[in-house]
């Protein structure tokens, strides 16, 4: 081999590797945001349960568990906000409205202590409502679909139900169905494909076993409900 040929398939050979440590970078930049991105919802949407719960039970009127939820909505929000505050992962970074939106929330859910104590549950519930479209704005102006988040916010709660169904207890799995049930519509209130329906199908056959005492077979058909949403999850969440 020339010293020509030498030089060229050195010459070749830094291109190919420079290439696969460019995609191997791509790759692992892609990983990583899809992590910390995975993450931010995670966080989120655990904070915002609880956010959700005070919400309902200060427009049901029910003091005492509205005060329970209000309580752990303090709690959590604190340790979301002073997170994200500071660190500000990839998908959040550019967002300069993002800490003076936490600031705003932060606020209107101090200023709902009162009412939610000794007030008027009513109109606290209504003041509790603009925290909604504020966390609605800021994940549409940050590129978040509302179906990446109801998926995230549905895996939560579904993971209770396939605990019950492993356990073989129909009424634990009843008790816990409004609320996956819940969760699932606002999912098919931004996706109603057929792929979605194939969850519905599953969580349904799974309240139907539990209503027949069917406890033998509540564990199978869980594998099927998560299975379904995994699919899903993996495409779209």
């Amino acid at each position: 081999m020339s010293n020509q040929e030498i030089i060229q398939k050195s010459h070749k050979t830094t291109i190919l590797l420079t290439g696969l440590a460019i995609a191997i970078l791509g790759i692992g930049s892609f990983v990583s945001l899809t992590i910390t991105r995975k993450k931010f919802l995670e966080d989120f949407n655990r904070m915002n349960g609880y956010y959700k719960q005070a919400l309902f039970l200060t427009g049901q009127n029910k003091r005492d568990e509205a005060k329970t939820q209000y309580d752990l909505l303090v709690i959590n929000y604190e340790q979301f906000n002073q997170k994200y505050s500071s660190y500000k992962p990839y998908v959040i970074r550019q967002d300069n409205k993002f800490n003076s939106d936490l600031e705003v929330v932060k606020n209107l859910i101090t200023n709902a202590k009162d009412g939610v104590y000794s007030g008027d549950l009513p109109t606290t519930h209504k003041q509790l409502e603009e925290i909604r479209p504020i966390f609605q704005e800021m994940f549409k102006r940050n590129g978040f679909s509302m179906l990446s988040m109801a998926l995230v916010d549905f895996h939560d709660i579904m993971e209770q139900i396939i605990a019950a169904a492993d356990e073989k207890n129909p009424s634990q799995l009843l008790e816990v169905y409004p609320k996956v049930d819940s969760a699932l519509m606002a999912v098919e209130k931004e996706d109603n494909s057929n792929e979605i329906q194939v969850i519905r199908k599953n969580l349904d056959d799974l309240k139907n076993l539990a209503l027949s005492k069917k406890a033998d077979e509540l564990a199978a058909k869980a594998a099927e409900l998560k299975t379904s949403f995994i699919k899903v999850y993996l495409v779209k969440g």
